[in-house]
């Protein structure tokens, strides 16, 4: 494959493909370069995978090339390369005035409207452009379609069908902002008052979370600490429900504190390992301050999992259920703003 082949030529096409010729003829010239095309049962579609290209027809009989869609990075304008480009270097290599251009939003994700752009009803603002708008320079029928401050997409048309309708032109607001160095982390942020006040409301819960979980775990460690340090008792197996059984589903623990209080306590098998019987010794551990609240060997170890995971759980589903509710507290708020603000929109249009 020749160099030629990416070479553009603005309102003709670009390599063998000619705007303005039929489908049949495309198809022979790209046979004769030996370069595949998957074909497609729509008559208005072609895609060329060795050049990245998506060829549009216009549905007339027969169909005629309308506009050619590229993104190879070896495409070029004479010997430049354009993909990968900053705006600003290639409008300013093509010597457009600003007056020239067009800004579209479009609509190439929905096969019926290929052709269509979209004309939000809110204002768009240069971060959104320059993140995924288009850049049409009607006179050459040259297209630039960008993401994230860079051009991903080249659309050429003949002048006379470029779109007439569109956004408004490029300023020297956005030629700015496309000279960041620092440009495609910079569009990854929100720039509208209303979504800063919104991002930094969602923080909030954010930082609550990570703070409440950190004095949850502090606790559950002290806790868990005590427990491990608890005074320790014998106490004595004096009953088990069912009576007679060999796996009872209760035991009764008689035992006395360090300061020679009585008290009972009716444990599971789990909180026991493997006493069953009357008469058994149990270890009992308890703390100072409640005494008559204890727990056996197989539970202490997992005293502060026992008593604070359920308080963990509660406080994440929180979180959750908040950040729903400002998330969708704030679509409404940027909705409304948009609303409030936003000018009368043209039709659309191609």
């Amino acid at each position: 494959m020749t160099d030629d082949i990416w070479s553009v030529e603005l309102g003709r096409g670009f390599g063998v493909i000619d705007l303005g010729v039929t489908k049949e003829e495309v198809t022979r010239r790209l046979a004769e370069h030996k370069i595949a095309l998957d074909a497609d049962d729509e008559e208005d579609w072609l895609w060329v995978e060795e050049l990245d290209a998506e060829l549009r027809f216009k549905t007339t009989k027969p169909p005629v090339l309308r506009e050619i869609l590229v993104e190879d990075d070896r495409l070029r304008f004479a010997s430049l390369p354009v993909i990968g480009k900053r705006l600003h270097e290639v409008v300013q290599l093509l010597k457009v005035d600003d007056s020239e251009t067009l800004w579209r939003l479009e609509r190439d994700d929905q096969e019926s409207q290929r052709s269509n752009a979209i004309f939000p009803d809110f204002p768009t603002t240069d971060e959104m452009l320059l993140s995924g708008g288009t850049l049409w320079i009607p006179a050459l029928g040259l297209g630039l379609g960008l993401v994230r401050g860079e051009i991903t997409t080249v659309r050429l048309r003949k002048p006379e069908e470029s779109p007439k309708k569109g956004l408004g032109p490029l300023t020297s607001a956005q030629r700015d902002l496309s000279s960041r160095q620092d440009l495609p982390r910079y569009l990854l942020r929100p720039h509208d008052p209303v979504s800063r006040g919104v991002n930094f409301v969602q923080m909030i819960p954010g930082v609550a979370l990570a703070a409440a979980l950190g004095l949850l775990f502090w606790r559950a460690f002290e806790y868990q600490r005590r427990w491990n340090e608890a005074p320790v008792v014998e106490g004595k197996v004096i009953e088990v429900k069912p009576p007679g059984e060999p796996f009872p589903r209760e035991l009764t623990v008689a035992y006395r504190d360090q300061t020679g209080d009585e008290h009972r306590v009716v444990f599971h098998p789990a909180d026991v390992y493997v006493v069953r019987a009357v008469g058994e010794k149990v270890e009992v551990r308890y703390l100072a301050e409640a005494p008559d609240q204890p727990l056996g060997p197989a539970r202490f170890r997992d005293a502060a999992f026992l008593k604070y995971t359920p308080w963990g759980i509660g406080i994440v589903a929180a979180y959750l259920v908040l950040q729903v509710l400002l998330g969708a507290l704030g679509w409404m708020m940027r909705r409304v703003s948009a609303k409030a603000i936003s000018a009368a929109v043209p039709g659309t249009g191609t």
